[in-house]
């Protein structure tokens, strides 16, 4: 008989073996993911479905904050390691781990939920939007040119005792005002941004830590990996987080001057990267938009008045049937039920995709996804600064 609960702490690690054989991997690859997970996501945060005693499905989710325009944060749940075994499929064990996920989410108060999908044609079902994208980013520097170099930057490799002391308040100071960006406690950092197993190296080197100051302050830092050397050499960048454009394009220079690896490749960089615009050549810059952040949002009122505004107006909209107004004063929403009539219609996933800025109404009227006026909505969901979620999780 099939069940759907929630596990105890010695299950851990079979609930792990479930997880990662789905997705075609095995334990021993990550043998301390066992306490990781102890120490970020509780028992009753992780889901299993189970036929006969057996594990046969899995779901968990992390406490999150995320960013939200103009500053604030959002309480969040990230759904993960979602996996349902290939003997198990088409028997509704996905459905019945998000309900569960979703029901425990709402008794929490968190108002979204939040994943990465790794299948981007099931999620939309469940009322999730696409958030934010990302660039899959691949440089040739050879030669490149950035403009001339002020000299205002100096850069120090740091080893991994200063980098765990030093990059988070670099993180945070940089990445404040960027929507879609996950708030990092010591726990996160600790057991995700700095940890180093053998897996995620995948035959390149350790990861490396450079910090870029300017008359003494640190305005921002580089992780990376080297893979290979000579014509071949490749900088695989896992971040570069800046304060400021200058400190941004002084990682670029550093970058396109590292000798013996010509090619930069960044998994996962902001749309709004301003590298290309910089180049005398932009084709040297290879860029491919990906899907990163998807939400689903149970609090409608509350999400809506947890972001700050470009500008004020009056927004009614239908979603799922039911009719809101969000009204915003001096660049703060309030949004309530309304009988009135709507000028858009919508639904869950949709507004999933404004509420960072993500993509305007009127390009998801044009895809058929809203309908209605749309002039409203893309004045006031536009942000300047595109959302960016900088880790998958």
């Amino acid at each position: 008989m099939l069940e759907i609960r929630t596990i105890d702490d010695a299950e851990i690690p079979a609930f792990r073996e479930a997880a990662l054989s789905t997705f075609g991997a095995d334990t021993d690859e990550d043998p301390t993911g066992a306490d990781r997970q102890r120490a970020m996501i509780s028992p009753a945060r992780s889901w299993v479905a189970c036929d006969g005693g057996q594990i046969v499905g899995t779901a968990a989710s992390y406490a999150l904050q995320i960013g939200m325009p103009g500053g604030g944060a959002l309480a969040a749940a990230g759904l993960t390691m979602v996996a349902v075994r290939p003997t198990h499929r088409r028997r509704g064990l996905l459905r019945a781990l998000i309900a569960a996920h979703l029901a425990d989410q709402h008794a929490r108060g968190e108002m979204v939920s939040a994943l990465w999908a790794s299948e981007g044609a099931i999620y939309g079902r469940f009322g999730y939007g696409v958030a934010a994208e990302g660039l899959e980013l691949e440089l040739d520097t050879r030669g490149l040119e950035l403009g001339p170099d002020d000299g205002a930057h100096a850069h120090r490799l740091v080893d991994e005792t200063e980098a765990r002391a030093r990059l988070p308040a670099i993180y945070a100071r940089a990445l404040a005002g960027r929507p879609g960006v996950l708030r990092r406690d010591e726990v996160w950092w600790r057991e995700r941004r700095f940890l180093e197993v053998g897996f995620m190296r995948a035959g390149a080197s350790r990861r490396r830590h450079l910090i870029a100051s300017r008359a003494g302050e640190a305005v921002g830092y580089l992780a990376y990996r080297q893979r290979e050397s000579g014509d071949a050499g490749r900088v695989d960048v896992i971040e570069l987080v800046a304060c400021d454009a200058a400190a941004e394009i002084s990682l670029w220079r550093f970058l396109a001057g590292v000798d013996l690896f010509p090619k930069v490749a960044w998994a996962n960089a902001p749309v709004d990267l301003a590298l290309p615009w910089q180049l005398t050549d932009r084709r040297r810059a290879v860029r491919r938009f990906i899907d990163t952040l998807w939400l689903r949002i149970d609090d409608i009122a509350g999400t809506l008045a947890a972001r700050h505004y470009a500008r004020d107006g009056v927004l009614r909209f239908a979603l799922d049937g039911e009719g809101w107004e969000l009204r915003v004063d001096g660049g703060a929403g309030r949004c309530e039920r309304t009988d009135a009539a709507p000028e858009l219609v919508l639904d869950r996933a949709a507004l999933g995709s404004l509420v960072l800025g993500t993509v305007p109404a009127s390009t998801l009227a044009r895809a058929g996804r809203v309908n209605g006026t749309t002039a409203t909505a893309d004045a006031l969901f536009a942000w300047p600064v595109a959302p960016w979620c900088p880790e998958q999780f």
